[in-house]
């Protein structure tokens, strides 16, 4: 196709959308980008992006999807009963960040802390997305309040780490391997998958009226 033609809506459009969406926030960042640019690059009209995604945000949240399905690193590790679980998730979580082996490493991380910054769209989506494909993996027996301590828990760690790292760009985590920084946070994120709710912060049943 020529430069600056129009691809027609067929199969596979999503997909070339994804991939030009995917180039354009990984080379300029999520606030330069713009769905205009994106469709030029994918070489389809732009009514095309807008009819696949509802708006930039929520393409970006899309393209967060591409490679290793996270619901599944979550899988693998709830099945894997050895020690060390915990640290398998933080090497997981920062490979995902990383597999793209471009020259800054920090891009996508910053990408993204800056599309959930500047939409509530973007955050929700993110929260969405995290709650769907990697938190509906529940441990067994959690109630519904664990079940949120543990997941807010475990994210707080897991972005925290994140954010030093890719961000902040604090040392000793800006500079160490994946594995080290997993052999340090790993612990910390056993102890918040195991977490429970101090007796005062359990929802207590609803009294039942005395017989007679």
């Amino acid at each position: 196709m020529a430069p600056g033609g129009r691809r027609p809506g067929r199969q596979g459009t999503r997909a070339v959308i994804l991939e030009a969406a995917r180039a354009s926030f990984a080379e300029d960042g999520y606030e330069q980008v713009s769905l205009r640019g994106i469709a030029r690059r994918a070489g389809v009209d732009p009514a095309l992006v807008h009819h696949y995604f509802d708006g930039k945000p929520a393409l970006f949240v899309e393209v967060l999807q591409l490679g290793r399905d996270p619901r599944g690193i979550v899988e693998e590790i709830a099945a894997d009963g050895s020690p060390g679980h915990g640290a398998r998730l933080v090497r997981a979580f920062l490979e995902q960040w990383e597999r793209a082996g471009g020259e800054d490493r920090n891009a996508p991380f910053v990408n993204l802390v800056q599309a959930v910054a500047a939409s509530t769209d973007a955050a929700d989506g993110l929260r969405e997305f995290l709650t769907e494909r990697v938190w509906s993996v529940a441990h067994g027996g959690d109630d519904s309040a664990v079940g949120q301590l543990r997941r807010a828990l475990v994210s707080a760690q897991l972005f925290g780490v994140a954010w030093d790292r890719y961000l902040l760009r604090l040392e000793p985590f800006a500079s160490a391997s994946i594995d080290e920084v997993a052999a340090w946070v790993g612990p910390g994120v056993e102890a918040a998958m195991a977490a429970t709710l101090p007796e005062s912060g359990r929802p207590r049943p609803d009294p039942q009226p005395e017989p007679g």
